[in-house]
C-alpha cells in the first residue's frame, strides 16, 4: 500500500516544493520594493557643492535662493500665530525646447522635519508670470521662460518655526534626486 501513496502524493509534493519557495520569493520581493524602491520618488537630496549656490539637475540650473520673513504688519493676510517665509529661486533652463517642470516646492524645518507647502492662494497673491510659484514649462512668447526666470514661493508657517530650513525642489524627470537648499531667513 505504501507504494500507491507516493504516486498519489507526488503531484502535491512537487507543487509544494515549487510553490513554497516561489511564495517566499514573491513576498520578499514585495517587501524589498516597498522598503527600498525609489522609482517615482524623490529621496536623494542634491545640495549645492562647496562654495556654489546652485544645483544642476535635468539640464537646468537651480539657484541661487533668497528668502525673507513677512508678517501681517507687512500687509499680507497672515493668520494669527503665523508668519510667511517667501523664497525666491532662479531657474535657468538654458533655453531648452522642453524646460524642466517640477512639483510644488516644499519648506522643511531642519531641526524638527516639519514641512509646509506653497500658499500663494491662501495669501490672495495673484498669479505673476514673471515670478511663478511652480516651474514653468511654457515657452510661449507670452511667458518668456525659455531663459532664466525666478520662482517666488510663499509658505505660511507657525511663529515658533525656526530656521534654518530646507527648500526642496523636485524636478519631474530627476527621480530619485531633488534639489535642496539651506536657507536661514
Amino acid at each position: 500500500m505504501s507504494r500507491r501513496r507516493w504516486p498519489r502524493n507526488a503531484a502535491a509534493l512537487v507543487a509544494l516544493a515549487v510553490l513554497v519557495p516561489a511564495s517566499a520569493a514573491a513576498i520578499g520581493w514585495r517587501e524589498w520594493v516597498g522598503a527600498y524602491d525609489t522609482s517615482g520618488q524623490h529621496v536623494y537630496a542634491v545640495l549645492p557643492a562647496g562654495d556654489e549656490d546652485t544645483v544642476d539637475l535635468d539640464d537646468t540650473t537651480w539657484g541661487p535662493v533668497r528668502a525673507g520673513v513677512f508678517t501681517a504688519a507687512d500687509g499680507l493676510p497672515v493668520p494669527d500665530g503665523a508668519k510667511v517665509i517667501a523664497v525666491k529661486i532662479t531657474v535657468d533652463n538654458h533655453d531648452l525646447d522642453e524646460p524642466s517642470g517640477c512639483g510644488s516646492p516644499v519648506l522643511v524645518e531642519q531641526s524638527s522635519g516639519r514641512q509646509w507647502s506653497e500658499m500663494s492662494l491662501a495669501l490672495d497673491l495673484p498669479y505673476d508670470p514673471d515670478s511663478p510659484t511652480l516651474c514653468s514649462t511654457d515657452t510661449s512668447a507670452d511667458y518668456g521662460v525659455s531663459g532664466p526666470y525666478e520662482m517666488l514661493v510663499p509658505f505660511i508657517v507657525p511663529e515658533d518655526a525656526e530656521g534654518p530650513f530646507w527648500f526642496d525642489v523636485a524636478p519631474y524627470d530627476t527621480e530619485p534626486s531633488f534639489a535642496r537648499f539651506s536657507i536661514a531667513p
